[in-house]
């Protein structure tokens, strides 16, 4: 019983603002901004170091990254690299991290990941910067209706 009304007190405290935030992602030198859903079910780490991952639509990475990167992600979770120029393969293959995840609808999925200069999370009137992230590159659209075009785990907030 007190667990149920936990759970109502909590559900009438929050508001569609309490689950969306604004995010800055600067890479390559590159500032995009978008906005993110505040996801408490987004614990992903990057496997190796432990560093956490924010999920974001390869759309709105067009102006920071090559395209033949964008254009082929699963060719690259693969480990074919044919379509990829070899001055892009100098530049980008050892920036690139393959993460493992499961979700709902995709057991044993994997994203390809590249970590940014830093992000900004502009939550409830401040702004904290994170360089320690990597930006996993979700290849489809994360919403039906655009409301969101990033994942951001509550551990970053």
């Amino acid at each position: 019983m007190i667990i149920t009304t936990a759970f109502k007190i909590v559900k009438t405290k929050m508001t569609k603002k309490d689950m969306y935030c604004n995010i800055k992602i600067k890479i390559n030198g590159i500032e995009l901004e978008t906005i993110a859903m505040i996801d408490s079910g987004n614990m992903l780490k990057e496997p190796i170091t432990g560093t956490p991952v924010i999920v974001v639509e390869s759309t709105l990475l067009e102006e920071a990254l090559p395209r033949e990167i964008l254009n082929n992600l699963e060719k690259i979770i693969g480990g074919d690299l044919e379509g990829i120029k070899e001055e892009t393969k100098k530049e980008y293959l050892t920036r690139l991290k393959l993460i493992p995840y499961s979700s709902l609808g995709k057991q044993n999925g994997m994203l390809v990941g590249i970590k940014p200069e830093y992000i900004e999370i502009e939550n409830e009137e401040q702004i904290k910067k994170i360089e320690n992230v990597i930006i996993g590159i979700y290849n489809k659209s994360l919403t039906k209706k655009g409301e969101y075009r990033a994942l951001v785990g509550i551990e970053l907030l």
